[in-house]
C-alpha cells in the first residue's frame, strides 16, 4: 500500500512539474497583446452588427466613496435584453449581457443574437465562430444547471467559462431568474 502511494505521489509531483514548467515557458499575460477590440470600435461594432436590436449605450451613474477612472455604461436594446460595459480609457475591461428568467420564446432568441453579436464586435470574429462558441457554452450551461437542481445545490446555477489568448476570459451563468454572458478582458 505504501509503495502505491508513493508512485501516485511521484506521478502527481511529475504532472505539477510539467504544468509548471509549461506555464513559466508561455508568454506573460500581460505581454500577450489582447485580441478584443477598445471600447470605442466595440460600442460601434455592437450596435452595427446588432442593428435590429437598436442597441444603446448610456453612462451609468454610480455612487460611491472609492475613486475611478473607469466608464460604466448600461446597456440597452429594444427587446428584453439588456447589459452593462465597463472600459478604462479606450481599454475594453468588463461586458455583461443579461436576460430574465423565465423569458419568451422571443426574448431568448434576442439574447442570443445579442451574445453573438457581443463576440463578433469583442473579438472580431465571424458569425460561424461565434455562434459555434455560443451553442457550446450554452449546452454546457444548460447541462450544469440541471445538474444543479437535481443536487439540490444551495445556489442553484449553470455556470461555464473559456479562457482565450491574450487573458480574455468568456463566461456563461444561467439560473432560474437569468441568463448573462460575460466578457473580460485583460484588466477586468
Amino acid at each position: 500500500m505504501t509503495d502505491l502511494l508513493t508512485q501516485r505521489r511521484a506521478k502527481i509531483s511529475g504532472v505539477a512539474a510539467l504544468v509548471i514548467g509549461a506555464l513559466s515557458c508561455a508568454p506573460d499575460a500581460a505581454e500577450a497583446k489582447s485580441p478584443l477590440a477598445g471600447c470605442d470600435a466595440f460600442i460601434a461594432n455592437l450596435r452595427k452588427i446588432a442593428s435590429d436590436l437598436q442597441v444603446d449605450f448610456a453612462h451609468s451613474v454610480i455612487v460611491t466613496r472609492a475613486k475611478s477612472n473607469a466608464d460604466v455604461f448600461d446597456v440597452t436594446t429594444n427587446a428584453e435584453v439588456d447589459g452593462t460595459l465597463t472600459c478604462r480609457g479606450d481599454e475594453f475591461e468588463r461586458f455583461e449581457a443579461r436576460v430574465a428568467e423565465p423569458a419568451t420564446a422571443r426574448a431568448l432568441t434576442s439574447f442570443e443574437r445579442f451574445e453573438n453579436g457581443a463576440l463578433r464586435a469583442a473579438l472580431g470574429w465571424d458569425l460561424a465562430k461565434a455562434a459555434a462558441k455560443i451553442g457550446e457554452m450554452s449546452a454546457d450551461a444548460r447541462d450544469y444547471l440541471a445538474a444543479s437542481k437535481e443536487r439540490g445545490d444551495a445556489y442553484i446555477a449553470g455556470k461555464t467559462e473559456e479562457h482565450l489568448p491574450g487573458a480574455v476570459g468568456l463566461g456563461l451563468i444561467y439560473t432560474e431568474t437569468d441568463r448573462a454572458l460575460i466578457i473580460v478582458g485583460p484588466s477586468g
